[in-house]
């Protein structure tokens, strides 16, 4: 909840202007709140006199005051940044520290969420877990009846149906070398956990979680066949804890990369309107 310090308000009504519920007022000269509030925090970070709080489940020593120096970014060095990002699918087998697992998971808690319902949960597996459910996901890849898959209540492109040659082929190897050409032998992964029907705020925060790993001087790989393995397999979902009423949204790898990239690549000229 929001929390007005009267003493420090002066009514001057820039929370109120910015306020997206509308659920600020001002009466007697002073900021109040209502009902509908969703706990976004605008009021808090607008507010020239530092007359509000978010109480409960939040600490104040999270707050950092607005520096030039510390938040800016040029446009060409962050679009530098994302042209060069590769999905990395070679690593060493090192592990990434539980430091830099922190780093990455707080890049997901801040990135934006429908509502500011703040839903996700996340699900780090080490490698050991994903050496046990690598052969389970490979299995029901290879195995699954796609006749009998609703195409329209996949929450993948239907088009990964056409791959089942191709998982069972990765199946076939994995049983005869262990090679696995599933997770690429990542020494972690990452699933991104909310309650069905949450996708968008899944996949804003494997972007801003992957710019991250990436900021660390890591590798990821965003695994569409390994979410759609924990959608058709309940044996994956038992085995790493997700409830009945809830999906992994997204599956992510990441890791140290084996492999040095030198340069960008160029891409297809972006198609757009302006109407």
């Amino acid at each position: 909840m929001v929390k007005v310090n009267l003493e420090k308000c002066i009514g001057c009504g820039t929370c109120k202007a910015d306020c997206t519920a509308a659920n600020i007022a001002l009466k007697d000269g002073k900021a109040v709140h209502g009902k509908f509030c969703l706990e976004c925090g605008h009021c808090l970070a607008v507010c020239p006199q530092h007359a509000v709080a978010l109480v409960g489940n939040y600490d104040p020593s999270e707050i950092i005051e607005y520096d030039p120096k510390q938040f800016e970014i040029t446009p060409e060095r962050l679009l530098n940044f994302v042209k060069f990002r590769r999905s990395i699918r070679q690593y060493t087998g090192e592990p990434v520290s539980d430091a830099d697992i922190a780093k990455i998971l707080e890049m997901g808690r801040y990135t934006q969420t429908g509502a500011n319902m703040q839903l996700l949960r996340y699900i780090v597996l080490t490698k050991d877990t994903l050496r046990e459910i690598t052969p389970i996901a490979l299995t029901a890849l290879a195995e699954l009846d796609v006749k009998s898959v609703d195409k329209k209540a996949m929450r993948v492109p239907h088009q990964y149906l056409d791959f089942q040659s191709i998982w069972v082929n990765w199946h076939q190897v994995y049983q005869k070398n262990q090679r696995d050409l599933l997770f690429h032998g990542a020494p972690n992964a990452l699933l991104i956990v909310s309650r069905k029907c949450n996708e968008v705020d899944g996949c804003l925060n494997a972007g801003h979680l992957e710019l991250m790993i990436n900021a660390l001087g890591l590798g990821a790989c965003l695994m569409g066949f390994g979410t759609f393995a924990f959608d058709v397999s309940p044996e994956l979902k038992q085995r790493v804890g997700i409830r009945e009423d809830e999906s992994v949204i997204f599956m992510m790898v990441f890791g140290h990369p084996k492999v040095k990239y030198l340069r960008t690549v160029n891409r297809k000229k972006v198609k757009y309107e302006k109407i």
